[in-house]
């Protein structure tokens, strides 16, 4: 019998990709999506979303693209390492036009200028979102605030959604980037859940996976929490695990030793111990120095 079949899981719950099926509408989700949404509405040229690793950025630009911007064409670009060139190319690109890569940049600029006004002339605005943003170079996002000069004299062609970790802000709050500082009118940051939206969250995905009757406890949430610190992609991380660990044992509930080997075993260390012993880690040392430190107490 394999894992799906043990469990009676639809499909696999807690998988790291993102997926619109198994998007949850946290609190910090849907406030950002009502903001976002607000933003475009009233033209606004920049909108910068911010968050740690693995909080559920991407997810939301998917559920994003599927929901709200159904009245405008989207152009969404991920990691991009590009030059300002590169940029104009791959935004051009996205949109479905197909341009030679040895087209210079002012002919590359005349085009999109052409796809927005053909655009408008249907009453449309293409919006442009940059995930893992704070990975571009400065000319890049410099080129950004430029295309931002595509409007009229009444509403903007072209609007822009950055989003990144936290290195993002910083990179926009450099001296060369003021300009660009200026022209944003909405930052938003997206936090880690909170205990309750733990909780929540894991039942949102067994539920999706056709598993309605898999609970956890209030107790066991707690810990998930503390091994976690709310942060979605570590939960999937270590339900994942959790689940390969019952599986293994044959365990058809949660229990708290499955957890704590499953958290074990990637290493995780509960938030306070962290915070008692930063450098202790689930290592053999790392063990080792613990059993040491409770001695000499």
């Amino acid at each position: 019998m394999n894992f799906l079949d043990f469990f009676r899981f639809r499909e696999e719950p807690f998988r790291l990709t993102p997926d619109r099926d198994f998007y949850f509408p946290s609190s910090g989700q849907c406030s950002i999506a009502t903001v976002i949404r607000y933003g475009l509405e009233q033209g606004e040229g920049f909108i910068v979303v911010t968050g740690e690793v693995g909080t559920g950025k991407t997810m939301l630009l998917r559920y994003l693209t599927t929901r709200l911007f159904k009245d405008y064409e989207t152009a969404m670009l991920i990691s991009p390492q590009l030059s300002p060139k590169e940029l104009v190319l791959a935004i051009l690109r996205d949109v479905g036009h197909e341009i030679d890569g040895g087209t210079s940049l002012d002919l590359l600029l005349h085009s999109l200028n052409d796809h927005l006004f053909t655009l408008a002339k249907d009453g449309k605005k293409l919006v442009v979102i940059i995930d893992e943003a704070q990975g571009l170079p400065t000319k890049s996002i410099e080129q950004l605030r430029l295309l931002s000069n595509f409007e009229t004299d009444k509403y903007k062609w072209l609007q822009i959604i950055l989003v990144g970790q936290p290195e993002l802000a910083d990179k926009i709050s450099h001296t060369s980037l003021r300009q660009l500082k200026q022209r944003i009118t909405i930052t938003e940051t997206l936090h880690p859940l909170s205990v309750k939206e733990v909780g929540e969250y894991i039942h949102f995905r067994l539920t999706t996976a056709e598993r309605t009757d898999l609970r956890l406890d209030k107790k066991l949430t707690r810990l998930i929490n503390r091994y976690t610190g709310g942060v979605p992609r570590l939960i999937n991380k270590l339900m994942s695990r959790t689940l390969l660990v019952m599986y293994s044992d044959k365990k058809f509930s949660f229990d708290k030793k499955s957890i704590q080997t499953a958290a074990q075993s990637l290493g995780m260390i509960p938030e306070r111990q962290k915070n008692f012993f930063p450098m202790l880690s689930y290592s053999t040392g790392g063990i080792l120095f613990f059993f040491l430190i409770m001695m000499l107490i």
